[in-house]
């Protein structure tokens, strides 16, 4: 395929206008609720889409049509996801510009409407990420039909993971920070809510629709959890290190959300008692200041948490790209992605 993005960024449109038709009758809902999920949807580099693409590649090959409806379902169901997580986590800022709940709030104020203008926007923002979920449920139940009868199943399975894993990420939120359990907490989450959908099922979603027998797509499955974990900690590194500019949010954004990461991990376990009260001082603190940002961002260097990281995204990658080799006839196509997602710099 030339242009898989291009082809996913046309599929996901696609959707989104049977999306508003459907929903004509509403009037001003469908129009304001299509309006905002065609801009949630954009601005990604759509990897999990591209990792479907290029694992029906690596396995012979499966009809364009089918791919990227699946690769467009899989950007839908991201789209949802974060519209629901930038909620919850009450963040501002999504890829450069304000987080859907956000819109919505801006639009109340922008035409005088009645009633408080964040409840609007937390309202209208939880219904279109509920919408944006039917969307890619139908696309992927659509291909299904035609394609494999794995597909639905799998996206199934992933819907509910990530969904469920979103609520322990809530739950583990809740419970005392301890050094000794973080780690444990922390890969858990990972597993459940990132890496299913990231790279688990991508995988084994483009391997059934090239008709890769069971054992195969069990095999990518299994290759998919190390390379989602090695995404999710290149998040963590740069929701803490990267540019805003780059990341599209402030700079130390996790830490004000109270992230609880392996960063956090390592500091508790391994910093000094300074290095750990400067971390501290703005974990969860959505008012911590540029300067605290800055001390907490140089104990997680000095304290060794960054370079720890880094060692564990070099450690499960190279598991992933191990598993990949022997479960693949060519694993080439979804090796360069795989490079590029844990090289990034956003």
């Amino acid at each position: 395929m030339d242009d898989p993005r291009a082809a996913i960024d046309v599929r996901v449109h696609r959707i989104l206008g049977w999306l508003r038709d459907v929903a004509g009758p509403t009037g001003v809902a469908a129009d304001e609720i299509h309006a905002r999920l065609v801009q949630a949807s954009e601005g990604g580099k759509a990897f999990r889409g591209r990792l479907v693409i290029a694992a029906a590649e690596a396995c012979g090959g499966a009809s364009e049509a089918d791919v990227v409806g699946v690769a467009a379902a899989l950007e839908l169901f991201q789209t949802a996801a974060l519209i629901h997580d930038d909620v919850l986590d009450g963040s501002d800022m999504r890829r450069g510009r304000p987080a859907t709940h956000r819109a919505f709030e801006a639009s109340h104020r922008a035409r005088g409407g009645l009633g408080e203008p964040a409840a609007y926007g937390t309202a209208g923002a939880i219904l279109a990420g509920d919408i944006a979920l039917v969307a890619a449920l139908h696309a992927a139940a659509e291909v299904s039909y035609a394609a494999d009868p794995r597909i639905e199943p799998l996206f199934a399975e992933m819907a509910v993971l990530v969904t469920a894993g979103q609520h322990l990420d809530m739950h583990e939120a809740t419970v005392p920070l301890d050094a000794e359990r973080l780690p444990e907490a922390v890969q858990t989450v990972m597993r459940s809510k990132t890496a299913s959908y990231t790279a688990e099922m991508p995988l084994a979603l483009g391997a059934a629709l090239a008709g890769a027998d069971d054992a195969v797509v069990a095999a990518v499955r299994d290759a998919g959890v190390p390379l989602g974990i090695a995404f999710q900690l290149r998040d963590d590194v740069l929701g803490v290190l990267g540019a805003s500019d780059v990341t599209g949010k402030p700079v130390g954004d996790d830490l004000r959300e109270g992230k609880r990461t392996l960063l956090i991990a390592h500091v508790l376990a391994h910093g000094t008692a300074a290095q750990r009260a400067d971390v501290l001082a703005v974990l969860g603190d959505p008012q911590a200041g540029a300067p605290d940002i800055d001390a907490a961002i140089a104990a997680l260097r000095a304290s060794g948490a960054v370079h720890a990281v880094e060692q564990a995204i070099a450690a499960a990658a190279g598991h992933a790209r191990a598993a990949l080799h022997a479960a693949l006839p060519d694993p080439t196509p979804v090796l360069a992605l795989v490079d590029a997602a844990i090289d990034r710099a956003s």
